[in-house]
Formats: structure tokens, sequence, C-alpha cells
């Protein structure tokens, strides 16, 4: 059972409109907002603004690109490590200090610290790995490399 408050029915009926529109793909034009704006029939400035409110309340984190690594010549692999309960944050914060780090999570499990690392090729994948080994919060680390990837289409619609 979660012990978050349930965000989706504090938001008003355009804010999640606005969330599930941006789950999709936003066009790559020079007014992307303008083009939003208008499947969801409001103004730009009004749309905008919400964004920016809902970026303030840290329902948005941020509004990114996602790149598919090998696409553009560079590789990701997942690692997973095992940290005392009480060194997790300290270690997170640390790790997190890599910009090859995209994202971390804790899980209840033995490796009870995930991220995944984009690096440029598998040398800097693995001196990465090596330096964060020596990490005395880390007991231990390692590499979950995929063997074969399977893309999902994670979305999160918000009930209207």
């Amino acid at each position: 059972m979660s012990m978050r408050p349930k965000l989706s029915s504090k938001l008003s009926l355009l804010d999640k409109r606005i969330l599930n529109c941006l789950q999709e793909n936003i066009p790559f034009v020079e007014r992307p907002w303008q083009v939003i704006a208008a499947k969801l029939k409001i103004k730009e400035g009004d749309l905008l603004k919400r964004i920016a409110f809902l970026k303030k309340q840290g329902i948005i984190r941020r509004i990114s690109a996602i790149f598919s690594p090998g696409k553009i010549n560079f590789v990701s692999t997942l690692v997973g490590a095992k940290i005392a309960p009480q060194d997790i944050e300290k270690a997170a914060k640390r790790i997190n200090l890599y910009p090859e780090v995209t994202h971390n999570y804790r899980r209840n499990a033995k490796y009870n610290l995930w991220f995944t690392l984009i690096a440029r090729d598998n040398q800097r994948i693995a001196q990465i790995i090596a330096r964060l080994s020596q990490d005395k919060a880390i007991q231990k680390i390692s590499e979950f490399p995929a063997i074969k990837i399977f893309k999902i289409n994670v979305k999160f619609p918000l009930e209207n």
C-alpha cells in the first residue's frame, strides 16, 4: 500500500489534460507550446503558466528529450548497488555526481539502489563502476547490461 497522497484527485481537469498531453510527443516546431495549447483549446500563455505551476509544485520534474543511446553511438547499462540503508542517501548523491547517470531508484532487495549509465563507450562505464566500487558506502556494485532491448512506452494517464 502506497503512503503517497493521490495527486490526481488534487489536480484540476485542465491540469490533468495538460499532463496527459505532455506525455505524448511534443511537436518539433518553432512554437510547440502554441500547438499544444491549440490542441487543449486554451491560450499559449495559460498553458505556460499551468506548466510553471505544476513544475513549482513538483508534479512536473522536467520536460526533456529522450534519446536512443545506440542511435547516437553511445552505450548504456543498468547498474545495481548494495548499500547499507543508513548510507543510501549519501551514496545516491555521490552516484548522481556523474553526468552519465540518467536516473536512479531505491528498491527493497539485495541490490537496493539501481541506476542507469549512458556513456560514450564501455570503457567510460567500466571506469565509473570501478570508481564507485571504491566508495566505502557501496558494499557491492554490479553491471547488468541489456542483452535485448524492449522499449516500452510508459505513460501515466490521468482520468478526466
